[in-house]
């Protein structure tokens, strides 16, 4: 297929997809603020369980995404059917976004998810050995960073993590999938040929979805990441956008309001990075040789390339635009990929033999202890 035919297709999707967002977003009718509503919904994703109670984030019937704080009694799980009754609200973010929300409506359960749901088990279990691995403080900050799992963390460190404008990494995206599939690549490219690397790379990712839950973020990255590390294995650098680009049409013409997620964002970014960033560091023969040969260069490349790429996304929705922002990713980040390899091979001990990766576990408290100090010193600083 000639370049020329593929940027008019490519021009005429991009025309077609934004009549459909435009579309969509003038067809919505928004809900009055205090209007009480009463809808039912399935849970997508796991609630996020605090003191306050349990946090999900829904799609009401008129397509409107709300975020609804719920009692802690009956606990939800994944997958259950409920009916809510309640007042919508509105608040506006930091960013300047009005948020709708919904505070401690009544609901009930129509219908329990299975409850022998293998992935709720095998989360649950994640959550549990990180609880008996650490403190709350850097228990949380282990589940976030590696999984994305929101859990409890206190109020003062939070604030702290948003003065300091790194929120973002407890939130799992594109990032982490790149992470994932760089760390893959990179053990894989120790042992086998690189055709069998990169599959073993795809295969890293399909089981930290996995692990992860499935969240519907994560599933989204996951396939972004998937696209573009089978494009390596044709070759072609435009194989890789134009899987990108095909899966970002696919998922907003089914749901158009990602466009305004900042998770599909991160992962869009991130996977973009991959794709033209990444094969740069590749164009000396001496630096790819220093890179093959080295056991975290690899995943070195691939996580610089998605800071890189996504860095004014997280400035921009995840704390303040500032000169104190950038030199605080910028000394912290470094350790992110080494907690999330961390994290995650003790959490596949763990979930077999507990001590054993508990104790593996334990080599990531010098980089905690290294991120919570310094968050702590900047966010002093105001």
């Amino acid at each position: 297929m000639s370049s020329k035919l593929i940027f008019s297709v490519l021009a005429f999707l991009s025309i077609f997809l934004a009549i459909r967002l435009v579309t969509y977003f003038a067809s919505i009718n928004y809900y009055a603020d205090d209007q009480i509503i009463t809808f039912e919904t399935q849970l997508q994703s796991q609630p996020k369980i605090s003191a306050r109670g349990q946090r999900v984030s829904l799609i009401l019937p008129n397509s409107q995404r709300i975020t609804v704080l719920l009692v802690l009694n009956p606990l939800l799980s994944y997958g259950d059917k409920i009916k809510i009754e309640g007042k919508v609200e509105y608040f506006q973010a930091e960013n300047g976004n009005q948020i709708a929300s919904m505070n401690y409506p009544q609901f009930r359960v129509l219908k329990k998810g299975p409850e022998t749901n293998l992935i709720y088990k095998v989360r649950e279990n994640i959550i549990n050995f990180f609880n008996s691995s650490f403190n709350p403080r850097y228990s949380s900050l282990m589940l976030g960073i590696v999984f994305g799992i929101k859990q409890e963390m206190d109020s003062q460190f939070y604030l702290d993590l948003q003065k300091v404008g790194l929120l973002h990494v407890i939130a799992a995206s594109g990032m982490n999938i790149t992470m994932v599939g760089g760390f893959f690549l990179g053990l894989g490219s120790l042992i086998f040929k690189r055709q069998l690397a990169i599959i073993l790379s795809i295969l890293g990712i399909l089981l930290y979805a996995f692990m992860a839950g499935f969240e519907p973020s994560i599933v989204r990255a996951s396939i972004m990441g998937i696209l573009v590390f089978s494009a390596q294995l044709i070759g072609r650098q435009s194989s890789g956008f134009l899987g990108l680009f095909g899966a970002a049409f696919v998922m907003l013409f089914l749901n158009p309001s990602l466009v305004f997620d900042i998770g599909f964002q991160l992962s869009f970014m991130a996977t973009l990075g991959l794709i033209y960033l990444r094969p740069m560091f590749f164009l000396n023969k001496k630096i790819e040789k220093i890179i093959k040969k080295s056991i975290i260069g690899e995943d070195l490349v691939t996580t610089t390339t998605a800071q890189l790429f996504t860095l004014p996304i997280l400035l921009v929705n995840f704390g303040s635009y500032s000169l104190v922002s950038v030199l605080v990713n910028g000394l912290v980040l470094w350790t992110v990929p080494i907690l999330m390899a961390i994290g995650g091979l003790a959490s596949i001990l763990g979930l077999i033999i507990q001590p054993i990766g508990r104790v593996f576990s334990y080599l990531s408290l010098p980089f905690l202890l290294y991120f919570e100090k310094t968050v702590e010193l900047f966010s002093s600083l105001g």
